[in-house]
């Protein structure tokens, strides 16, 4: 915790100061953990009493008021209601009995306080003593390996292991959450009022989108924001009233809100769900994956399968393999990953691989599901001559919301060093990361939090990747401009050369830090 050298560059001491934040927010996670362990410490002591009269059976207490007793202390301390001094009880129970390992990564700054409370809240349905330890133990293997991640696709990383070490505890969270199915109604200031439905998650998502597949269909003069226009859109089908367009201006409207034009849109919408094959067949209890939701359980995987409106579709992976090296472990990509006809866009197979691979746009923190985004290809594609480009394989494709790819595309037109880099890359494992750096300089990494999904990529490498990053680089202080008189056409070729040289840097000063500080998983 240094604060920034003043004397620096206002560059230097942005990046700085990002850092001092970062490391603030570490310090949190450190502080947390030590809140927890005093709360130990003193329920240890308070309630020492009642644990020597539980073991004595013919005593006469109450364990009730001693622990009720605690509890209010607790709340007093703090300034905090009943619920939230149970749930910091259960995450003190969790660091010294529960979840152990988990608790170390809060410890050493590794992971958020809300972090640790999804792990907690997420594993409390394991009951078995050796499992709870065998979860303990995946999930903070799994944390630590993942990079820089957000709290869904942390929820998401508990729910999977969960899902894989107690399949039969997933099922009964699910059965006894079929009991929260509901439609409750709440008040607003100012007049308004919120309707909340709760549903399965793959209704939620199909109802979400005919909302949207509805207002879409207003003609682009209506003056109303989409969330306006979607409360409208919801409320007039629930109450079997017509939906129009707010324009105001019958004679020029192009509204499509005909029913066989609403109809025709809503019949393209399409709920994204990823599992093994094995699963759906009943031979194993591994988790799926439901677009926009997160994970799922294998017979809820199989439920929606059953579906009469589902379509199943194989994915045959072996097809980006050479013929002669299916068998062959791990897997080589080198074939059928862009469309004969059209190399900029990948092939299906490899569209849907992506998308389940990440999940979401790999931005961190974006949560917008990944088939509700763009296809971008990290070393950007060139559309003159495409062997000079980046490839359209799994080595250099990522989804990215139309924000964010509109934000890589178009800041640092003037100058490459003021807009963002992102990069991908399998590593020596296997597993595929993303990257990015922003125009500040500060680097993040995340693992693909899919891969689970696709037990063929375990180990997976790939023909593009190069066996040693180029060793020219633009140093990033170096303050580029782009050359005057060339247009367009040269601006945008020299940004693309200047990120490509900005990344081998990156991925030669990311190869040097682990040789000298190797990460300890």
């Amino acid at each position: 915790m240094i604060e920034p050298d003043a004397s620096d560059t206002n560059r230097t001491q942005c990046r700085d100061w990002l850092v001092y934040a970062s490391n603030a927010r570490r310090g949190q996670s450190y502080l947390h953990w030590e809140q927890l362990r005093g709360v130990g410490q003193f329920l240890d002591i308070a309630l020492a009493n009642l644990h020597d009269a539980v073991m004595d059976e013919g005593a006469d207490f109450d364990p009730t008021d001693a622990y009720s007793v605690a509890l209010t202390e607790i709340q007093v301390i703090f300034g905090i209601r009943e619920p939230q001094a149970r749930t910091l009880v259960n995450q003190t129970v969790a660091i010294s009995e529960r979840l152990p390992q988990v608790g170390n990564l809060l410890r050493d700054g590794l992971i958020s306080p809300e972090m640790f409370a999804i792990a907690v809240a997420r594993t409390a349905i394991v009951d078995e003593t050796a499992t709870v330890t065998a979860v303990d133990g995946a999930l903070a293997e799994a944390l630590q390996a993942a990079g820089h991640l957000s709290e869904k696709v942390a929820t998401r990383v508990a729910d999977r292991i969960v899902a894989q070490h107690d399949p039969e505890a997933v099922r009964r969270r699910r059965e006894k959450a079929q009991a929260r199915k509901n439609v409750t109604t709440r008040d607003y200031a100012d007049g308004l009022a919120g309707l909340t439905i709760t549903t399965d998650a793959e209704e939620a998502r199909l109802a979400w989108a005919a909302i949207n597949a509805l207002v879409q269909g207003c003609c682009p003069n209506d003056s109303r924001s989409l969330r306006v226009r979607r409360s409208a859109a919801a409320t007039a089908r629930l109450r079997r009233l017509p939906f129009a367009c707010g324009c105001g201006d019958e004679a020029t409207c192009t509204a499509t809100l005909n029913e066989d034009a609403i109809s025709e849109r809503q019949a393209r919408i399409v709920i994204h769900a990823v599992c093994q094959k094995s699963t759906l067949e009943g031979a194993d209890e591994e988790p799926a994956f439901l677009d926009g939701h997160g994970v799922i359980g294998a017979q809820h995987a199989r439920d929606l399968a059953l579906r009469p409106d589902a379509t199943v579709r194989d994915l045959d992976l072996d097809g980006f393999s050479a013929p002669e090296d299916i068998a062959e472990s791990p897997m080589l990509i080198e074939n059928n990953t862009a469309q004969p006809a059209d190399p900029y866009r990948p092939t299906t197979a490899l569209d849907t691989v992506v998308r389940g691979l990440f999940g979401t746009c790999t931005v961190p923190g974006c949560e917008r599901p990944a088939w509700s985004c763009e296809l971008d290809h990290i070393d950007e594609f060139d559309q003159i001559c495409p062997v000079s480009g980046g490839p359209t394989c799994l080595c250099n494709i990522a989804p990215k919301c139309k924000l964010h790819h509109i934000q890589k595309t178009s800041v640092g037109a003037a100058n490459p060093a003021d807009g963002f880099v992102d990069d991908l890359w399998i590593d020596d494992d296997g597993t595929l990361w993303t990257s990015i750096t922003t125009p500040h300089g500060f680097t993040v990494e995340t693992a693909a939090p899919g891969q689970w999904l696709f037990p063929q990529l375990d180990g997976v490498k790939c023909l593009h990747q190069p066996q040693a990053p180029p060793e020219s680089a633009v140093p990033p202080d170096a303050g580029p401009t782009v050359p005057s008189g060339g247009g367009l056409q040269a601006a945008t070729a020299y940004k693309h050369a200047w990120r490509r040289a900005e990344r081998a840097r990156l991925r030669q000063q990311r190869e040097r830090e682990a040789r000298e500080d190797p990460p300890p998983f």
